[in-house]
């Protein structure tokens, strides 16, 4: 236990599911085998990012909506469609203003 609001708390392992007590708030990684090529964390800090602005109540809602996922290419393609979503949007209303 880490003496922590869980709602609040992120753990990342390459042995996560296996050894966490709060399998809710672990992100899966893959094991680091010393390669000098290894970007998994690397990849992490745009949803770290995201997390950190919009500071979601219970951080386990987030990570539930991407179990099983890889989360940095999840978070890549959900940024994806939110953008095309936007831009279709604002193409949509253009239309409408003339």
């Amino acid at each position: 236990m880490l003496n922590r609001d869980p709602a609040k708390v992120i753990y990342i392992s390459g042995h996560a599911l296996e050894s966490c007590l709060q399998r809710e708030n672990c992100v899966p990684v893959k094991e680091w085998q010393g390669e000098a090529d290894d970007t998994v964390l690397l990849d992490l800090i745009p949803f770290f990012e995201y997390v950190a602005k919009h500071r979601p109540a219970d951080i386990r809602t987030v990570l539930a909506s991407y179990e099983g996922r890889d989360i940095a290419k999840e978070l890549l393609e959900r940024s994806k469609e939110h953008q095309r979503r936007m831009q279709e949007q604002k193409q949509h209303s253009r239309f409408w203003r003339r």
